[in-house]
């Protein structure tokens, strides 16, 4: 005790002045820190404000140039310029080949929208001597003069800005490769005003901000609500920079782009506290429960010397609890460890570390919940790789999982950090994209997933090209179930997958329905071929100098008692997907020609039948099927005429070029059908023995009144008769068309207005009295 007799009651009072003192200069001093924490709250939500800006306009300028390099690879680009280098003029071909490649950019220009707003004001192609191919604003003229034709095949960068009259012009380029040399540019006019709207979301007239795009090509003004900032930023300056007092400024680099995003914003108005009187009056309030506790504390003292005495033999006792609670403390960590552990396996997948299906199920009931109180929309993608049972079937499966693993990584780099990806099992995968806008921000989502398969996967030393198809629903719109939105996400799945993969589609309710009558069509057709329901009906082939017959094609129609009359569009793509059309092609072919070779006792004529590309899988077996055919009926194999679509020349092997090149031995004839409607290339006419080719009926339908049309009929029998082709011409269905088709040398044609398709009887009928006015008006003659 003799270590405490300097303290009495003045050391008391003294030092409780010092602790009153140092309480208020404590209160004063957090205050004084709570102001500052709240300056450096309002600059860090600016900062995430602008920086919201920034990434939103990164994304859009990346997803954009994405957009333009899938077009620059479209099949019309690479048709008109394959045409182009193969010789071909407007006259015979090309203006086609140019009329398809504007349609398609005109068709992309207005399909890609933000907002209700056009994203690309302009689309152009320009070749690199200066020449506009295409222009998807024909009524202004293109200015040519500023784009770095030189630089094209070095280009760093795909955004290109102009200072022009009417202020900054930004283009997104593209160069277009033909057998690896760069043969022209494609131009795209970004929105400007679609842009200036992603940038000023957040701000209102009284935000006080000012925000402008700057680039060593010029400035864009996006917003202004500063006094005098927006006219000095207009004049190349501004009143305000960094260090402006009273002014809070942030720049940012935009990726990828050439522009640095300016900012400058007022901060909110605050108020002196520390000249507060009443805050001063209340601060010295506070030291009154001081100072009746020093008088408590002198009360008490002499209680406290017991209770030290206590406190100091109980030291030891807490020195040996606190070594205790050490330990349980380290053994409470071990198990929390532990249990986090076993809970991330339990919501992770093993083999790419993404959430599983249970997690991600959780993962959108949330995303639900949170969405249903904030009024937003959720978009959930879910994501299947095509032909991807192929490569493990090929390859193995240690191959297939390290497929798993880069999908995954590319799934990730390729979304926010606020999305979710999860793996449901198998190569199915979703995700979950909360807060989405509209459904032109769907689009850019999908297309961005899609485009990173574009790449190849490098598994084991080999390059393995891989598409993906996605299927969309969206919350609330669709479901307000996490179960209702996967299932239906699955359903537009199903529509991609069957609409020929690599792409994305919407869900629809019509797709339930479609679901339903493709299932009830499947079973039909089954049963309707079993029993003979499906029937041959045939339309006549005139000769359009003589109106004779001179052939027939045979087509397929079908009345069923439960579905009413199914369009061969219908059943015969359900026919080629399910097999069933190698026996369907094997009815048609035996009934058509069994009755070409009786009607040969009427007249010569030839039999035109159509041929399904999946029936070309198996050429040899085709091959003997058709020799059969004309061995049992008895028909000339040069009365048979087999038509085939443009789709089936593509990329086939040498077993359809000898099975054609044999049939044409035996005397067979070969058309393409549908003529100018698929990938149509003199590239096809020269290599594969063709003797006749038919023109489809959309040209002919609009040729009386699209001057265009007629110009693509004119060339295709200009092109036919260089080539030493008949041509028939479809769809024909007045005399009018018939007349103008026999003025430019057509040699055949059917339509409406000499029969529609018939049964075998009718047409039977049709011979016999056709016979008959010849015989007639010979008799006449004679």
């Amino acid at each position: 005790m003799k270590h405490f007799k300097w303290f009495n009651s003045k050391t008391a009072i003294i030092i409780a002045g010092i602790l009153l003192s140092g309480y208020l200069i404590l209160i004063l001093t957090v205050t004084n820190l709570g102001q500052s924490r709240l300056k450096e709250s309002q600059n860090s939500a600016l900062n995430l404000r602008v920086s919201n800006y920034v990434e939103n306009l990164s994304f859009f300028f990346d997803a954009s140039e994405k957009n333009i390099a899938n077009l620059s690879e479209k099949r019309d680009v690479n048709t008109y310029f394959s045409n182009l280098a193969a010789g071909m003029s407007m006259q015979y071909g090309l203006s086609s080949s140019l009329f398809s490649l504007s349609r398609t950019i005109e068709q992309f220009t207005q399909s890609n929208k933000m907002d209700s707003q056009f994203i690309y004001s302009r689309v152009t192609i320009v070749g690199l001597g200066g020449t506009v191919i295409a222009d998807s604003e024909s009524e202004s003229e293109f200015d040519i003069s500023k784009l770095p034709f030189k630089l094209m095949e070095q280009v760093s960068h795909k955004v290109h800005l102009v200072d022009t009259a009417d202020g900054l012009q930004i283009l997104l380029l593209q160069t277009i490769y033909h057998q690896n040399k760069p043969v022209a540019i494609l131009v795209a006019s970004l929105n400007t005003e679609l842009i200036i709207g992603m940038l000023s979301t957040q701000e209102h007239a009284d935000s006080g901000s000012c925000l402008t795009l700057v680039s060593p090509a010029g400035n864009v003004l996006v917003w202004n609500s500063l006094t005098d900032c927006g006219t000095n930023i207009q004049q190349q300056g501004s009143k305000y920079s960094a260090n402006s007092p009273g002014i809070i400024y942030f720049n940012k680099d935009v990726k990828s782009t050439p522009f640095i995003l300016e900012s400058w914003f007022e901060p909110v108005s605050e108020e002196d506290i520390f000249t507060s009187g009443w805050f001063i009056a209340a601060i010295s309030l506070l030291a009154l429960p001081v100072f009746l506790g020093l008088i408590y504390l002198m009360r008490v003292n002499n209680t406290n010397l017991v209770l030290q005495t206590q406190v100091e033999l109980s030291s030891e006792q807490q020195q040996k609890l606190a070594k205790q609670n050490t330990l349980l403390h380290e053994e409470i960590s071990k198990r929390k460890n532990s249990e986090s552990k076993l809970a991330y396996q339990a919501s992770h997948d093993e083999l790419t570390n993404l959430a599983n299906r249970n997690y991600g199920m959780t993962s959108l009931e949330r995303a639900i919940c949170t969405a249903h109180a904030r009024k937003t929309q959720i978009l959930l993608l879910f994501i299947d790789l095509d032909n991807f049972k192929q490569i493990n079937d090929t390859i193995g499966h240690h191959a297939g999982d390290e497929l798993l693993k880069q999908t995954s990584a590319r799934l990730l780099q390729s979304v926010r950090s606020t999305d979710t990806v999860a793996r449901l099992g198998g190569d199915e995968f979703l995700v979950i994209v909360p807060d989405i806008k509209h459904q032109d921000a769907a689009k850019l989502v999908a297309s961005s997933i899609l485009s990173i398969f574009e790449k190849p996967f490098h598994i084991e030393q080999q390059e393995f090209f891989v598409s993906t198809s996605i299927g969309m629903s969206t919350y609330p719109k669709d479901g307000n179930t996490a179960a209702t939105l996967l299932k239906r996400a699955d359903t537009a799945l199903y529509r991609v997958k069957d609409m020929g993969r690599n792409g994305f589609s919407f869900y629809d309710a019509s797709m339930n329905l479609d679901v339903q009558r493709n299932l009830m069509l499947n079973m039909r057709l089954h049963q309707a071929i079993q029993q003979g329901d499906i029937e041959i009906y045939y339309q006549p082939i005139l000769d359009l100098s003589t109106r004779k017959i001179v052939a027939a094609e045979a087509l397929m129609r079908w009345n069923d008692s439960e579905l009413g009359f199914v369009s061969p569009e219908d059943f015969i793509p359900l026919a080629e997907k399910n097999g069933l059309i190698h026996k369907l092609g094997g009815m048609v072919l035996s009934e058509a020609c069994s009755k070409a070779a009786g009607w040969q006792a009427i007249c010569p004529i030839t039999i035109a039948i159509n041929f399904s590309s999946v029936q070309f899988r198996y050429c040899e077996q085709l091959q003997a099927k058709i020799v059969d055919v004309l061995q049992e009926t008895g028909l000339p194999a040069n009365k048979l005429d087999m038509e085939v679509t443009e789709s089936l020349l593509i990329d086939q092997g040498h077993s359809l070029m000898k099975m054609l090149s044999y049939l044409k031995q035996l005397g067979v004839g070969l058309s393409i059908d549908d003529f100018g409607t698929g990938y149509s290339a003199l590239s096809y006419l020269q290599k594969f023995p063709f003797t006749k080719l038919k023109i489809d009926r959309a040209f002919i339908n609009k040729m009386t009144t699209s001057s265009s049309d007629e110009s693509l009929v004119s060339a295709i029998l200009a092109m036919a008769k260089s080539l030493k082709l008949a041509v028939v011409a479809e769809g024909i269905e007045d005399e009018q068309q018939a007349n103008f088709l026999q003025q430019h040398n057509c040699e055949y044609g059917q339509g409406y207005l000499f029969s529609r398709p018939i049964p075998a009887a009718e047409f039977t009928q049709l011979l016999l009295d056709e016979q008959s006015k010849l015989s007639a008006n010979v008799q006449q003659q004679v």
